[in-house]
């Protein structure tokens, strides 16, 4: 797992762990970590592998180990990081887009097939995601943003995936989601199952809220919540 560190050594430190196939050198990545850093915090953004065959130790334990030398930190997690976002311990907690299941419904995955395919012992990328286009990114998505991101994900990842999303930990009290209701990417029914509504911001775009030309208009709000936690919601 690549990790970096931005911004000042003395500011306060944030975690960030980035979405499956989002690379620390994409546009839109390094937008959105340039407006941590551009407050003061000293930034450490995980990129996580696009292959696992175990999502305790390939995802959470690299993270978890890293944090334990922090002390007192701020965690943002985008899509499959904020799933991993969500096994940690410690942390005042801004989920973006948060990958806490599979879409469902006309326009999702068959869960039956999911099981099907969950069950090859393949660590390899052969199953076609359909994710990596501007509409279900966000407009803003670059050309190469798009032909970097993984257009196919391998049976052991969303083997993974299904049983951590079975034993996703109660999410915390003090935690905030941005999402789109549009997105195509992950379950907008999920987050509303774990989080309450007044303590979720909706966008309008795609999966990635960084690639939104909503994103300036959320941006103050978003700095705020990664600040004071849900309490910025209220004020």
């Amino acid at each position: 797992m690549n990790c970096k560190q931005y911004g000042p050594e003395g500011g306060p430190d944030l975690v960030c762990i980035l979405g499956w196939g989002n690379r620390l050198h994409h546009e839109n990545v390094q937008w959105l970590l340039d407006q941590f850093t551009d407050e003061g915090y000293r930034v450490h953004a995980f990129e996580i592998p696009v292959v696992v065959t175990d999502f305790e130790r390939e995802y959470v334990a690299p993270v978890d180990r890293y944090v334990d030398d922090l002390g007192e930190y701020r965690l943002v997690g985008h899509s499959a990081g904020g799933l991993v976002a969500a096994y940690l311990d410690g942390a005042q907690t801004t989920f973006l887009s948060p990958f806490w299941r599979f879409p469902e419904g006309q326009v999702g995955i068959d869960d039956a097939l999911l099981d099907l395919v969950s069950r090859v012992p393949v660590a390899k990328p052969m199953l076609p995601t359909g994710t990596a286009s501007r509409s279900a990114i966000g407009e803003l998505a670059t050309e190469r943003e798009l032909r970097e991101s993984p257009s196919r994900a391998a049976p052991t990842f969303i083997r993974e995936a299904r049983q951590a999303h079975r034993d996703l930990p109660p999410i915390d009290d003090d935690a905030v989601v941005f999402c789109s209701l549009a997105d195509p990417v992950v379950s907008t029914r999920a987050i509303g199952r774990a989080v309450p509504a007044e303590r979720t911001v909706v966008y309008d775009g795609g999966h990635e809220l960084f690639a939104s030309r909503s994103r300036d208009e959320h941006l103050d709000t978003l700095l705020a919540v990664v600040d004071e936690g849900a309490d910025a919601l209220t004020e």
